[in-house]
């Protein structure tokens, strides 16, 4: 038996009632659930899904061959969800006197650079780490958006 791994998958789907619905049936008949599920913007009739899985990658081939055949999807992109391509944005709020962790490959900006809300950019793999770090630190708050593949 393969070895599940984490994938994330940008879905281009239509602007209308059911997408969605569309979508997650999809994962959900055949058992995979969801690490994230997040909307993007919405412009000429269609919007970004970004989704977070796990799954082997024979089930991954599986899942996106029936979601590029469903009529709301436009087009599918799925990367590992460590590959460096991969980039994500974090929100977290820090306890007042915390900077923000540094780790390697990530952007951090904050108003006053120690306390309140901070936003965090880079590779999914290494904002996740930044994420982990800060929440040892004492963050309350995160919230992590795919940004694009």
């Amino acid at each position: 038996m393969t070895a599940d791994e984490h994938w994330v998958a940008l879905v281009r789907g239509a602007d209308r009632p059911g997408t969605l619905t569309a979508l997650t049936s999809v994962f959900s008949s055949r058992g995979v659930s969801f690490d994230s599920l997040s909307t993007g913007s919405v412009d000429a009739g269609s919007g970004t899904i970004a989704v977070t899985f796990c799954a082997s990658e024979r089930r991954r081939t599986q899942l996106l061959r029936t979601v590029a055949r469903l009529a709301e999807v436009r087009d599918v992109q799925v990367r590992r969800a460590d590959d460096p391509l991969v980039r994500a944005a974090a929100v977290v709020e820090l306890p007042e006197g915390v900077r923000p962790p540094q780790v390697s490959g990530v952007l951090w900006a904050a108003g006053s650079g120690a306390g309140g809300a901070a936003l965090a950019e880079g590779s999914l793999a290494a904002v996740r780490s930044a994420v982990s770090a800060a929440l040892a630190a004492g963050a309350t708050t995160t919230a992590t958006v795919v940004l694009g593949l």
